[in-house]
C-alpha cells in the first residue's frame, strides 16, 4: 500500500514539473508570442486546477505559487535545473502571460472616448 501513494506521488510531481520545463519554453513569431507549451504550463502552475495535486503532496498553492515565481525572479542561481537563462525566458514568458490575461482591462484602463 506504501508504495501504491509514493509511486502517485512521484507521478504527481512529475506532472508539476513537466508543466515548470514548458513555462520556460521560448517565445515564438519572433519572440512576439506565448508558445502553446508555455501557454498551457503556466495555465496549469498558476490557475487553482493545481491545487488537486499540490494537496496530495501536502504543500499550499499559495506557498508554492508564490515561491515558483519569486525563485524564477531572483538572481541567485543555485539551481541544477534552472539556469540564468530557463529563469530569464520564465520570467519573459511569465511577464507575456500576465499581460495576455489582462489584455482586456489594459484596453479599458487606456480607453479614451473621443466624442464630437
Amino acid at each position: 500500500m506504501h508504495d501504491d501513494i509514493s509511486s502517485y506521488k512521484g507521478l504527481i510531481s512529475a506532472i508539476i514539473t513537466r508543466a515548470i520545463l514548458d513555462s520556460v519554453a521560448p517565445l515564438i513569431n519572433n519572440h512576439k508570442k506565448l508558445s502553446p507549451l508555455a501557454q498551457s504550463g503556466l495555465d496549469f502552475l498558476l490557475s487553482k486546477d493545481v491545487e488537486v495535486y499540490l494537496d496530495f503532496l501536502n504543500i499550499d498553492i499559495d506557498y508554492f505559487q508564490k515561491n515558483l515565481v519569486d525563485s524564477m525572479f531572483k538572481d541567485n542561481i543555485n539551481d541544477h535545473e534552472f539556469n540564468a537563462t530557463k529563469k530569464r525566458m520564465f520570467r519573459i514568458n511569465y511577464k507575456k502571460w500576465v499581460q495576455e490575461k489582462n489584455k482586456k482591462l489594459i484596453f479599458m484602463a487606456t480607453y479614451k472616448v473621443n466624442r464630437k
